[in-house]
């Protein structure tokens, strides 16, 4: 991401997007009411002297809502445009502006850019960017996934196909044929993504054939081969919990997201009334300087509530001051998401009870 550049006392912010991680990082600080101005095209059909046409042009769009499909290249923003070009007398109407890769944007906030929000900013261009590769496997399935700050992408899943274990000669050649092809994927896919680790997992024998074989045909690419019950996604998501994945990608904001949860977790069973839920009960916390974490729902302070999303921010804002460590979950694992949203979409574990 080149820049950012700060004008108009802290208000505008100047960007340029370069890489996927940049449409993910500015999609976690947009806020409802921000203007986004970007140079977009829109049909004139009907529509004064240009009808018929689809025109280029840069417009201004008061963000109502926001869109991102994580491993893709393109972010949507959509809202009321308030900036056009004067002949055009577009203001007023909707519009949906696409922002990709190479593509400049500047964003009008109503009060000064945060500091939180400018720091966000960068610690999520960099933490979004491919970290490992993750292959599980078993003796009916695999599944080769890609882990990011932001998620994981499964990249190949499927059955191996062996022949049953009445057949040992017919399984054997299978079995090295399909040990074969799904390495041949993980180093290709490796490759391309420019990853140069990978963890390998499974039960039993299953992971240490399949790394034997990596190690056969990408000497270059750094294996750490662990435990798992199951191949295939099962077992993906069962590797994120593993101490292998955290000591290789120990700086992916995915699995600094899975430990707070596992905090929260751990002081729930042991003592609940150190931990406080909820905008008011964070809130008085976070007041009364007792909050020691906070860990918030990204959509809680992107709400399309103008005053919850302010609220969210205050609190967050004044955790900071206060010298509370803040986690803000941005990643679409679907376990995260439910855990975080049965809670009020705010917890804090505190210093010291204050009931």
């Amino acid at each position: 991401m080149q820049g950012p550049t700060l004008e108009d006392n802290g208000r505008l912010l100047r960007l340029r997007v370069e890489t996927e991680e940049d449409l993910w990082a500015l999609r976690s600080v947009l806020r409802p009411g921000d203007v986004v101005f970007s140079r977009t095209s829109r049909e004139l059909k009907g529509e004064g002297r240009g009808g018929g046409r689809r025109v280029a042009m840069v417009l201004g769009v008061s963000v109502e809502g926001v869109e991102y499909q994580p491993f893709t290249d393109r972010l949507r923003i959509r809202g009321v445009i308030v900036s056009s070009p004067r002949e055009l007398d577009l203001v007023g109407r909707h519009h949906t502006l696409s922002i990709e890769p190479g593509m400049e944007v500047a964003v009008l906030r109503e009060g000064r850019w945060s500091e939180g929000d400018l720091r966000r900013l960068g610690e999520l261009s960099e933490g979004a960017s491919p970290r490992a590769l993750a292959i599980a496997i078993d003796d009916e399935q695999f599944a080769i996934a890609v882990i990011r700050g932001n998620g994981v992408q499964v990249l190949e899943e499927g059955d191996l196909g062996l022949p049953g274990k009445g057949a040992p000669e017919e399984r054997e050649l299978g079995l090295r044929s399909a040990m074969g092809r799904v390495a041949a994927d993980a180093a290709r896919a490796a490759s391309e993504l420019g990853v140069g680790r990978a963890v390998v997992a499974g039960p039993a024998h299953w992971k240490d054939d399949l790394a034997g074989e990596l190690r056969r045909i990408a000497p270059r690419l750094e294996l750490i081969v662990d435990s798992v019950s199951y191949g295939g996604i099962k077992g993906i998501y069962e590797l994120l919990r593993r101490d292998s994945v955290r000591e290789a990608l120990r700086r992916a904001i995915l699995l600094r997201e899975l430990e707070a949860m596992e905090r929260v977790n751990s002081v729930a069973a042991t003592d609940p009334e150190s931990l406080a839920y909820g905008l008011d009960g964070v809130g008085e916390a976070v007041s009364r300087g007792a909050a020691e974490e906070v860990i918030v729902d990204s959509g809680l302070v992107r709400s399309a509530d103008r005053e919850v999303g302010d609220r969210a921010l205050a609190v967050l804002e004044a955790a900071r001051r206060t010298g509370a460590r803040v986690v803000i979950l941005e990643s679409d694992h679907p376990e995260l998401r439910a855990w975080i949203s049965s809670l009020g979409g705010i917890v804090a574990i505190l210093r010291y009870r204050v009931r």
